[in-house]
C-alpha cells in the first residue's frame, strides 16, 4: 500500500489491489453486510431498516457488476445480475409500502385544514396495508432474503474477474454513463413515468461507480458523486410521488368514493413533480455536462494513475 494512504472502507473499490480481487471484495462485503442486517432485525421499524438496507446492497452489487461487464464473462454476468434482481423484486412490495406511507405522510402535513381528518386516516391506513403485515411474516422475508444474499456472497468469491483492470473499469464507466445520458435525453423529450424511472436507475449506476472509483482521485470525484447523488434523490422523490399518486387515483380502487377528498393532495403531487422534474433537468445539464468519450477518457486517466502509482509503489 502507498505510504499515507488508508485502505478505503465500505463502498470503494481499493486500487492498491488487482483490479478483480478488488471488485470481489467490495461486493462480498455488501452482500453480506446486508444479509447480517436482515438476520440481526427483530421490531417490525428494524426488519423495514434491514430491507432498505439489502436492497441498496443489491443494487450496489448490481452496479459493481455493470462497471465489470466489459470483462466479466456474459453467462455470469447474466446470471448473477438475474439472481440479485429477483431477490430485489422480492423485497420491493414490503419496502414500496413504506415509502408509499411516508411520502402521503409529508403531502398530508403540508394540507392541514383542506383534507377531511376521516379521509386521511382511511387513505393511509390502506396505503399501509402492505407495511402493516405481521412481523413474524416480514421476518420470514428477511431470513429468505438472507440466505440468498449469502448464497450471492458466496458465488461472488469465485467471480471470474481475472482479466479485469484498469482499462475494464473505464470501459464498464463509460459505457454506463452513455446509458444514462441517453435516457436522460428520452425523460427531457418524453417525460413519462416509465422514462424518469429508467434514467433514475442509470444514475443510480453513475453515482455508484463514482462512489467506487473515488480513491483514484477523491477531490474530482467525491463532488461529482454528491451531485450524482442528489440527481438521483430528486428523480427518486418524483417516482415516489408518481407511485403515490397512481395509488391514489387508480379508477375503480378502493379510494374512488373519496375522490373530492383527494384533489388537494393530487393538485400538491402534479404540482411537487414538476418542481423536482425542473430541478433535475437543471442538474442533469451539468452532470451529463461531457460527451461520453471524454467522460471515459478523463475517469481513466485518474484510474490509470492511481493504478500505475500503487504498482510502481508495490514494486519498489
Amino acid at each position: 500500500m502507498i505510504a499515507g494512504r488508508q485502505a478505503p472502507e465500505g463502498y470503494r473499490l481499493d486500487l492498491d489491489r488487482p483490479v478483480g480481487e478488488a471488485l470481489r471484495s467490495v461486493a462480498t462485503q455488501q452482500l453480506l453486510d446486508g444479509a447480517h442486517r436482515l438476520r440481526e432485525s427483530r421490531s417490525h421499524e428494524d426488519v423495514d431498516a434491514a430491507v432498505h438496507n439489502a436492497r441498496k446492497a443489491l443494487k450496489k452489487t448490481r452496479s459493481l457488476l455493470r462497471l465489470a461487464r466489459p470483462d466479466l464473462p456474459a453467462d455470469t454476468y447474466r446470471e448473477e445480475n438475474g439472481s440479485l434482481r429477483d431477490v430485489g423484486r422480492g423485497l420491493s412490495d414490503a419496502r414500496d409500502s413504506v415509502v408509499l406511507v411516508a411520502t402521503f405522510d409529508e403531502l398530508v402535513a403540508q394540507l392541514v385544514g383542506l383534507v377531511p381528518e376521516p379521509a386521511v386516516v382511511e387513505l393511509r391506513r390502506w396505503l399501509a396495508t402492505g407495511a402493516g403485515a405481521p412481523v413474524r411474516s416480514r421476518r420470514a422475508l428477511a431470513e429468505e432474503a438472507a440466505r440468498a444474499l449469502e448464497a450471492a456472497a458466496g458465488r461472488a468469491q469465485a467471480w471470474p474477474l481475472e482479466g479485469c483492470d484498469a482499462a475494464t473499469l473505464r470501459a464498464g464507466a463509460q459505457h454506463a454513463y452513455a446509458r444514462g445520458r441517453r435516457a436522460w435525453r428520452t425523460a427531457e423529450r418524453k417525460p413519462t413515468v416509465e422514462h424518469l424511472h429508467a434514467w433514475r436507475k442509470r444514475m443510480k449506476d453513475l453515482w455508484y461507480h463514482q462512489r467506487l472509483l473515488a480513491t483514484a482521485w477523491p477531490q474530482a470525484l467525491e463532488p461529482q458523486a454528491k451531485q450524482s447523488h442528489r440527481l438521483s434523490d430528486l428523480l427518486g422523490d418524483d417516482h415516489d410521488l408518481a407511485l403515490l399518486r397512481a395509488a391514489l387515483g387508480g379508477d375503480g380502487g378502493p379510494m374512488s368514493r373519496t375522490a373530492a377528498d383527494l384533489e388537494p393532495v393530487l393538485e400538491l403531487i402534479a404540482e411537487r413533480r414538476a418542481e423536482l422534474r425542473a430541478q433535475a433537468q437543471d442538474l442533469a445539464a451539468r452532470v451529463y455536462a461531457e460527451k461520453p468519450k471524454a467522460y471515459g477518457r478523463r475517469l481513466g486517466a485518474y484510474v490509470h494513475a492511481a493504478h500505475d502509482v500503487s504498482t510502481s509503489s508495490l514494486g519498489t
